[in-house]
């Protein structure tokens, strides 16, 4: 029976024709889900944070809520050709479902575009997503049903045969609220996810409070993965070691390294991360670690933290949380963390490449493009002589502050260069990635602070051969980001002879910047994004250059 020819609206759902919307709802709500896959990974980058997701979605310089109009307006017209240049074949009935046919080509389209543009960072396809996802899909059926019902809801009451023929074409403009629509189920499942969350950190404390490990936590604003992964190595010539993975720095984080912690294990190691004052404690309170390290201070996530001195306050609550009778570990290798120092009244220790209060320091330090070598120092024991496949002189301070804390639990000087020579680099840590044309490629791309990057241009120099670096610039810094991004410009003039700035974030000042220290105009290229950028470096290599790749912004900064 047409639509037509139905005495009420009620009738709809009793011929035949609710089950045909149901399935329609159901096929545009999954479909719609998979268009929402970009926006579901800024969410997810953004730490499931509403507040964080909305940043980058009002950004002007987002592209992907343009496109979903353009996609909705494209689909809008075409879905309105179809049913009316097609009603005098296919009749009355059908024509207005053909709008349909226009509504999931567009979508579909829209989905195989942007599922071509690769992720730096892949979605993390944990518990929480699938969980978000599920509920997700069920709030895009639940609306694409809706629109269907009032669809013919306005047919039944607007006695028009344009309306009749076009009125299934507003079903075009649901993408155009798709971010919305996830930040609303973002915001519905939240208060059950915290409750998990909440439920999966009780369990971790409860179970770190009964084990008999050597807990130790590390914080700072820079160098916190680095140290983590040395500490552990070193410490692995004598002892079990857990240790938190990769930068898995937050309270479920630690909770879920957690669940890997057993009798067998003598040490723990928990990487603290943060992003405003209170965060260290809260993991300080979980873990309760006895030994505590501070790697470096400067004003990285200062947009979040507000200043320097909440960066202090913030890292130092390790410190003033320790187990009692614990001790600090401070690097005399950044100005912050030697202020922290001083101001500690607990047992403390004080590492790095030099100083007159150094536990351990470093001298004879010489550097190869396969590593370096150097003397351990450590106090009232015999220098030894180790070697790393690590670079840079940071390197060296961050192996001194790890080697401090593994003299402290127990190892020898022998042991400690022992472990020092099984160090691997950390991944895309000023790591050297093997190729085979002869083109030394240096991946520093999860570095993103004024003290990393001092470091990396530190090594390229000790590199011979034409010097390329891929960049697009520092993020996270708040209101000094822009001048921040000048002088690393003007830096970075010295160290390169070509430079490629990638993406328009922190383009103009990095330019300004290139230039204003000496940089010829020709030297320095952008591209949009990191794709388009290799695509222009391999035209352009030849054997001999070295390529730094010099931190990489994430996907919802792009």
């Amino acid at each position: 029976m047409p639509l037509s020819q139905l005495e009420n609206f009620s009738q709809i759902f009793t011929v035949g024709y609710g089950y045909a919307y149901l399935g329609l709802a159901i096929a545009s709500g999954i479909t719609l889900f998979f268009a929402s896959l970009k926006f579901l990974l800024s969410l997810q980058q953004s730490g499931y944070k509403n507040k964080r997701y909305y940043k980058w979605l009002s950004n002007k310089k987002t592209s992907y809520r343009s496109r979903l109009m353009l996609l909705s307006m494209l689909g809008f017209l075409f879905s309105c050709v179809l049913s009316i240049f097609f009603e005098p074949l296919v009749g009355e009935a059908v024509s207005p479902f053909l709008g349909f046919i226009s509504y999931f080509l567009f979508v579909i389209l829209y989905i195989n575009t942007e599922s071509s543009v690769n992720a730096k960072v892949p979605l993390n396809k944990t518990k929480r997503l699938v969980r978000l996802s599920i509920v997700h899909i069920i709030f895009l059926t639940a609306l694409s049903f809706g629109v269907l019902v009032l669809c013919d809801y306005l047919f039944f009451l607007v006695n028009n045969r344009v309306v009749q023929l076009l009125r299934y074409s507003i079903i075009c403009f649901l993408p155009i609220i798709l971010p919305a629509l996830l930040a609303f189920t973002n915001l519905i499942v939240g208060p059950l996810e915290n409750a998990i969350s909440a439920r999966y950190v009780r369990k971790a404390t409860a179970k770190l409070d009964q084990s008999k490990v050597i807990k130790i936590g590390i914080t700072g604003s820079y160098g916190k993965t680095s140290v983590k992964e040395i500490l552990k190595t070193i410490l692995s010539q004598k002892y079990r070691v857990l240790a938190t993975p990769s930068s898995y720095n937050t309270p479920l984080g630690i909770a879920l390294a957690v669940k890997n912690l057993d009798s067998t294990h003598d040490v723990f190691i928990a990487e603290m991360g943060a992003r405003s004052v209170g965060d260290v404690k809260v993991l300080a309170d979980m873990v309760k670690p006895f030994y505590g390290v501070i790697t470096g201070i400067n004003s990285q996530h200062l947009e979040t933290f507000g200043s320097v001195e909440n960066v202090k306050r913030t890292k130092f609550e390790l410190i003033e949380n320790l187990a009692e009778g614990g001790e600090g570990f401070f690097s005399s290798d950044s100005e912050g963390a030697k202020e922290l120092f001083d101001k500690c009244g607990k047992s403390k220790s004080v590492a790095g490449i030099s100083g007159e209060q150094n536990l351990v320091s470093a001298t004879n330090i010489s550097t190869s493009a396969k590593g370096m070598k150097f003397m351990l120092n450590v106090k009232g024991e015999q220098p030894v002589e180790c070697t790393t496949v690590l670079l840079g002189n940071h390197s060296v301070s961050n192996i001194c502050l790890a080697a401090a804390v593994a003299y402290k639990i127990g190892l020898t000087p022998r042991e400690i260069a022992s472990g020092i020579n099984r160090i691997q680099p950390v991944n895309h840590r000023l790591e050297l990635v093997p190729n085979n044309q002869n083109i030394v490629i240096i991946d520093d791309s999860y570095n993103s602070n004024e003290n990393g990057v001092k470091a990396a241009l530190e090594v390229l120099s000790t590199f011979e051969g034409r010097k390329i670096v891929f960049t697009p610039g520092l993020v996270e810094l708040g209101k000094i980001e822009n001048l921040a991004n000048y002088e690393f410009g003007k830096v970075l003039a010295q160290h390169a002879d070509l430079v490629f700035v990638i993406g328009k974030h922190n383009a103009e000042m990095l330019i300004t910047g290139l230039l204003e220290g000496g940089m010829d105009r020709e030297r320095i290229k952008f591209a949009s994004s990191l794709n388009k950028g290799n695509a222009m470096l391999n035209k352009i290599l030849v054997e001999g250059d070295v390529v730094l790749f010099e931190n990489d912004l994430p996907d919802n900064y792009e």
